[in-house]
Order: structure tokens, then sequence, then C-alpha cells
């Protein structure tokens, strides 16, 4: 075969195929395999397409890859293989971003990578400094979920050390939430604490289609700290080919049918409450934690940087998509006050040290604009300021330096947050029929 019939041949086509295939295998193998990281794979796709525009350019070399593919079984097979895998993903990528669109279901969800990697860190950081003694069998400071909720509103929390806390499960105050709202209602409540410390906001929509909404709750808390969940935001990147719908679609099904698979008791061994931990009583140095607190001065000015404003709508964006996917189930958004927005003292000498006054700064900034975001949505947003900065005027609600609640500030938060969800659990537990034994009474809960 000569040249020009080879490249008469195979054309132009060959070239837009080795043009797909160096976009398309960086992102398959590059992150996947663990051989690189994200620009790793950004750097081979850059260099494989630069290759192949190079190459296609002259003649000399369109020719003698043409003749070299037309004259080998191989190579023409590996293109087969190659091309009909670029065919499946293309197809399975738009097939499933359209049934997204229709069908609300965490198994569409876009998938994170990214996200489902930070999430399974922070649970084993957890695990390995605390120890399983601190948590239940998947690192959350609780204790395992019960196996029949027949007669129960579950409540699924998501968040990040807040949530995790520094006080220990029992004075926690998710856990206190959970008590609290059952002696109000008078029927078993049962709120799930699915708080690690360090997540954001995307790792809260990726764990709500992994782990949240498989326990199929009555209501999905998101508790949204008023730092740094305004501050970051990671968004997925198509180099890693784990964000690939198709691809995050098969890993997601994996992961549901092998929890339908331990069956109603798989993680029943377990009932004792975790011991909890504690923050060191020394916390920060001064000079440290005030540097700390100044970071969160920028989400509460008047005058706010166009970048500071960005972070706030990407992280309320986010909280619309974890509603969109939990939907039916209703949500309900706990904006979590920093310290600085609490403790006059504090705020004070992180204005003095940028020189700024109380005028310069609004305290209501992330629920506000969390309220103005959200609304329309049918989501409730519960502001702790209030009920904080009140209880503050009496005695500390975070621990010393340390930027989280102590005990006396978990339990002002439960004792609110209570108050708050109570009439909306009343109208779930309304819809739940206890389910009743054979001489007909009513069985009881945990």
């Amino acid at each position: 075969m000569t040249d020009g019939s080879a490249a008469t041949r195979h054309g132009w086509g060959l070239w837009l195929r080795l043009t797909l295939y160096a976009g398309m295998l960086p992102p398959l193998v590059v992150v996947p395999l663990g051989i690189g990281r994200t620009p790793t794979a950004v750097a081979c796709v850059v260099g494989g397409l630069v290759l192949c525009i190079a190459a296609a350019a002259w003649p000399r070399s369109r020719s003698a890859v043409a003749n070299a593919i037309a004259g080998s079984r191989v190579l023409r097979g590996i293109d087969a293989l190659l091309w009909n895998v670029a065919i499946v993903l293309a197809v399975g990528e738009v097939v499933l971003a359209v049934a997204g669109r229709f069908v609300s279901t965490p198994l569409l969800a876009t998938p994170n990578a990214s996200a489902h990697e930070h999430i399974e860190q922070a649970r084993r950081d957890v695990l390995a400094y605390f120890g399983r003694d601190t948590g239940n069998a998947r690192g959350y400071t609780d204790i395992e979920p019960r196996s029949d909720v027949s007669d129960t509103v579950r409540i699924v929390a998501l968040g990040d050390s807040f949530a995790y806390g520094i006080v220990g499960y029992e004075k926690n105050f998710l856990t206190r939430l959970e008590a609290k709202l059952g002696a109000r209602i008078g029927r078993p409540v049962e709120v799930l604490n699915l708080g690690l410390p360090g997540l954001q906001p995307t790792d809260y929509l990726q764990m709500l289609a992994d782990e949240a909404m498989p326990l199929h709750p009555d209501l999905v808390l998101v508790c949204l700290f008023a730092g740094n969940d305004f501050m970051r935001v990671g968004d997925a990147t198509p180099f890693d080919a784990r964000n690939w719908r198709l691809l995050g679609f098969a890993r997601r099904l994996q992961r549901y049918a092998a929890e339908r698979g331990r069956g109603p008791d798989r993680i029943a061994a377990k009932v004792d409450p975790p011991k909890g931990w504690r923050a060191t009583p020394q916390g920060f140095s001064p000079e440290a934690y005030l540097e700390l607190a100044t970071k969160y001065v920028p989400l509460l000015r008047r005058e706010r940087d166009a970048s500071v404003q960005s972070a706030i709508d990407d992280t309320l964006a986010i909280v619309a998509e974890i509603a969109a996917l939990a939907a039916p189930t209703p949500i309900a958004v706990a904006v979590l006050p920093t310290e600085l927005q609490v403790n006059p003292e504090l705020r004070a000498s992180a204005l003095t040290q940028l020189q700024l006054r109380d005028q310069d700064v609004d305290l209501d900034t992330p629920a506000r604009e969390t309220r103005l975001h959200l609304d329309g949505r049918g989501i409730a947003v519960i502001d702790l300021l209030p009920a904080l900065s009140a209880a503050e005027r009496d005695g500390n609600v975070y621990a010393t330096r340390d930027s989280h609640w102590n005990e006396r500030g978990n339990e002002v938060a439960a004792e609110f947050l209570a108050a708050t969800l109570e009439s909306a659990v009343r109208r779930i537990a309304a819809t739940k029929q206890a389910p009743t034994s054979d001489t007909g009474r009513v069985q009881p809960g945990r």
C-alpha cells in the first residue's frame, strides 16, 4: 500500500480519532490508577494534543502513521477498541446527563472523585488519630443507625468539625437534638451525625448521594459553618475519569448494591455510645487564634470583594444542589456562626488588627445571604447567631481559643434547633404509621 493510498483511506478521520484518544486516555489512566494527580493528567492531555496536531500538520509524519496503522493488525485492533470505548463513554455521558435532568436520584448525581477522596481521607484521619472507640464503624461521632425506623423520624445531618464536635457523643448538639426532639413530639427521633473534620459543601453533596440518601432520611439537616464553608468550593475536574457520569454511576451502583447486600442488621453489632474526644484545654495560642478569626472578617464586610461574594454564591449554589438531590425529602440549613460573630471581645481585637470599625461589618451576612439564595426553594434556613449571641452574655459558648462550641454552646444550639424544627418533625411523624405487634400494641422505639 502506498503512502498516498493509506492517507486517502484513513484521511483526517484517523487524526481526529488520535486527537480524541490523546484527550481521553490521560483522565482514564493517570489519576484513577494513582500514577499522578490532576495537573499530571492535564499536562499529558495538552502534550498529546500538541503532538497530534503537529504530526498531522506534517505530511510525511501523517503518511507514516497512517501506513503503520493500516499495516498492523494489532494497531488496528487498538484503534477499534479505543473508538468503541469512546463511543460508549460519550453516549453514556449524554444519556445519564439527560436522565439526571428528569429523574432525581442520587445514582444520577454528578460524581466528584476529589470530594469522595477527601471524605475517605477525613474518615481515615479520624479513625487513625482518635481510634474506633471515639465513633462508630464509619468514623462518625455517633452510634450505629437503627435497623428498624418504621416508627421513627430519621434526620441525617451533614457537616464538618462542628458536627463532629469537640465535646464527645453525649454532649454533641446533634445527640442532644435527637433527645430533645423525641421528648417534644413524643415519638422516637434519630439524628444520624455524618460530620467529619475538614469537610466542605462539595463533600456534603457527595456524601448525600453516597451515604445519606441510602439511609432513607425523613429530613436532611445541612450544618453550614459561617466560616470555612463559605470560603472554599472544590470543583470536580473532567481530567479525572472518575468524575465522568458513566464511570461514577457504575461505582455508585456497586456501592449501593454492597450496602443493600449487608442486610438490615448489617451494622447493629456496636451499640455502645462512642467515647468521643475533647479539644486540648489550651486551644490555640492567643496570636494564632486571633489570626484565624481575622480570616473570617472578609465574609462579614459590608463592601465585599468580588472573589468573596463569588465564593458565597458558589457555596449556596451547592446547597441548592443538595436540596434538589434530596427531593422530595425536605432539607433544613442551619447556619452555624463563627465566634467572631458571637464574641464582641474577639471581634473588637480582629477589627482593630485590620483597622476596621464595627460599622464596616455586618454580622448577619452569612444567614441573610443563605436566605436570599434559597428563598422560594422550600428550604428552611435556621440562623443560630441570635441564640448563641444571647447566651454568650451569660458565659462563653465557644471553647477557649478553639473556634468550636463548648458543652454549653452545644446545648444552646440543640435547644434552639429543637424548638425551630419541632413543627416540621411533628408533620413528618404524623405521616409515619407506627407499627403494631400481633397484640395490637405499638412497638416501642429505641
